[in-house]
């Protein structure tokens, strides 16, 4: 019995030894973690369903021709008034969260442009909310989706009426 005992209490001891290794932690420095969420090559940009088969740099080509056509159709069928001659570069910034829903987060501006045509962020925002739904930005080292930004430089060119 005492054999019994003394064999159970061994074995019983060696698998907390080797058990031990389920409960070491890992930590990792703030440059590792920064690296590792760096955006690289290997990740993938935001795309559309209907780009999906192309190759990567073909796909976000792909999906920035597509915001480009909206926002110029967009501004196309409206009629824009203009208050002051202008032949200037705008840059719209796009958020895409992480489950595809695009929005306009804002025109980069010095407010001349928004001034002298109103309306013209709107009908932009609007552009923008009516592109589909987004296929989101994936860190592929780690397999998520994440929320991307891009910027969209558009030529604004306007003659006061």
């Amino acid at each position: 019995m005492k054999k019994t005992v003394l064999l159970f209490q061994s074995i019983f001891f060696i698998s907390l030894l080797t058990g031990c290794e389920y409960f070491s932690t890992s930590t990792h420095t703030p440059q590792q973690i920064k690296k590792a969420s760096t955006w690289s090559e290997e990740d993938q940009g935001p795309s559309f369903s209907s780009c999906q088969d192309l190759s990567s740099d073909e796909q976000f080509s792909c999906f920035k021709d597509t915001i480009t056509q909206s926002v110029n159709d967009a501004l196309y069928a409206q009629e824009l008034i203009s208050t002051a001659a202008l032949n200037e570069q705008v840059v719209l910034v796009i958020l895409i969260d992480s489950e595809g829903n695009i929005t306009l987060d804002s025109v980069g501006d010095d407010a001349e442009v928004l001034n002298a045509i109103p309306g013209l962020y709107d009908v932009l925002s609007d552009a923008i909310l009516s592109l589909p739904q987004a296929v989101p930005s994936t860190k592929t080292n780690v397999g998520v989706s994440v929320a991307a930004s891009i910027e969209l430089p558009i030529q604004v060119v306007a003659s006061p009426r």
